[in-house]
């Protein structure tokens, strides 16, 4: 059985004196992180993802863990990117181990895969805080209501899931689209948590064709990968400021 200790801070900045009872020292390496931002308010999605990732940051800074011992989790998180494959190209990304051999979260080094990777680009874990994260966007079904009454196009969530994206690479997050309401990727969120938290098997590929179901393993990404959803930005560029391109509506009366 795959059972887990969940604790949420309920998106309340002011809980943040509580991540000192959910994530410790001792837990730390058996520990996953979700950031969860809803699609309902676009306006605030990056900005409440870097909120969340400066009070995680913050709290992983207090703690006492060994220097060694921190390099060593962000060492796995590198290995565990670039051992990424493709399901279908070769064994599973990780191998099933019975949860307590080995820690599928911290993959211990081989001697042998060390020479083999190539070396990461610019952004990617360029912010590594030693614990792997997932982001979740949820309320993907708001993107019919955000059409119809705020005017966005298709290159308004291209640009919203590029800016996401680079988050993710920036931290080394995974990356799902989600709707409770339409049933999407809500099963597939949970498949893949048992398969890094437990090493389970997950055999599901990247989803990044349609807008409402995108899914971006640990691992996929890239800068290159991303660029693809340049070509569709025709009044805005990739590097805007995200808040001036996606801006809150003025409340009606």
């Amino acid at each position: 059985q795959a059972r887990l200790n969940v604790w949420v801070l309920d998106g309340e900045p002011q809980h943040a004196g509580l991540l000192k009872f959910a994530l410790k020292e001792d837990t730390f390496a058996d520990t996953l992180v979700m950031l969860v931002v809803s699609m309902a308010q676009p306006w605030a999605l990056l900005e409440s993802l870097n909120r969340w990732v400066e009070v995680l940051s913050e709290h992983i800074n207090k703690l006492r863990i060994p220097a060694e011992t921190m390099r060593e989790y962000e060492q796995s998180l590198i290995r565990t990117f670039q051992a990424y494959t493709e399901p279908g190209d070769g064994p599973i990304a990780i191998q099933p181990h019975p949860r307590g051999e080995i820690n599928p979260l911290h993959p211990p080094a081989s001697g042998s895969e060390e020479e083999s990777h190539l070396p990461l680009g610019d952004l990617i874990l360029s912010r590594n805080l030693g614990i792997p994260i997932v982001v979740v966007v949820t309320k993907i079904d708001e993107i019919s209501n955000l059409e119809k009454e705020q005017d966005f196009k298709e290159e308004h969530f291209d640009f919203i899931q590029q800016h996401i994206r680079k988050f993710c690479l920036k931290y080394g997050a995974a990356l799902f689209y989600t709707s409770v309401k339409d049933e999407r990727n809500c099963d597939l969120l949970y498949r893949y948590l048992v398969h890094r938290i437990y090493g389970f098997p997950f055999t599901s590929p990247a989803l990044v064709v349609e807008r409402e179901s995108v899914f971006v393993p640990f691992g996929w990404d890239n800068e290159k990968k991303i660029s693809i959803l340049y070509d569709n930005m025709t009044t805005m560029k990739p590097d805007d400021p995200f808040e001036d391109v996606i801006t809150k509506p003025s409340s009606r009366k």
